[in-house]
């Protein structure tokens, strides 16, 4: 399951593992980079990874290769 939402300018993406195995991802787009970040408990903050449009856009070609 997911939801998107517009904020402050940027589209999120939240993704729900629906197992409940993981805690929920989240793709923020804005127009110049994309960032994922997934809320880590035992450090008690996001884990965050910062990327352009392009290399999203390479991903989702090699996935879609698989």
């Amino acid at each position: 399951m997911f939801t998107v939402d517009k904020e402050d300018g940027s589209h999120v993406i939240t993704s729900l593992d629906s197992l409940g195995h993981f805690d929920d991802v989240e793709l923020i787009l804005d127009e110049d980079q994309i960032y994922i970040r997934q809320w880590d408990e035992h450090w008690q903050e996001y884990s965050v990874i910062i990327l352009s449009h392009q290399q999203l856009a390479d991903i989702r070609t090699a996935i879609r290769g698989l």
